[in-house]
């Protein structure tokens, strides 16, 4: 059984990941938020009233920060964006984002049911570039 490396304990952790995108006039727009990493891609939630969804469907390309400014460790990745509108084909995604940071959560039904009346959607990031190529401090 081989244990995670020190990236992937990281990235495991509840913490946040900044995410960035760029607004219509060019000025970045940057965000923290929840997250999830599934080995393939980051899963953040948000809802269609906020900005990160508009700039997210008009342009996909994203940058990503994880940090932990106590022990000065971070990392950065490239990523594209997709915004995935299906709530209840991706209720597992919105669970784990939860339950990583700790919050009880209701039967599936009961939670798809609560996303779709706060207007949810799910932003899926995909790096880029393999996580060899990050940017990275202090995981290695």
């Amino acid at each position: 059984m081989s244990s995670a490396t020190p990236l992937e304990a990281f990235l495991a952790e509840p913490r946040n990941v900044i995410v960035a995108g760029i607004r219509k006039d060019g000025r970045p727009h940057l965000s923290p938020n929840w997250f999830v990493w599934d080995g393939e891609r980051f899963y953040v939630s948000t809802t269609r009233k906020r900005a990160k969804y508009r700039i997210f469907r008009r342009d996909p390309r994203a940058e990503l920060i994880v940090d932990d400014p106590v022990g000065f460790r971070y990392v950065e990745i490239p990523t594209t964006a997709e915004v995935r509108e299906d709530v209840r084909a991706n209720v597992s995604l919105f669970r784990a984002i939860r339950e990583k940071h700790g919050r009880a959560l209701p039967p599936d039904d009961e939670l798809a049911a609560e996303l779709i009346a706060d207007d949810r959607v799910l932003l899926a990031f995909t790096p880029t570039t393999p996580s060899s190529e990050w940017t990275k401090r202090g995981l290695d």
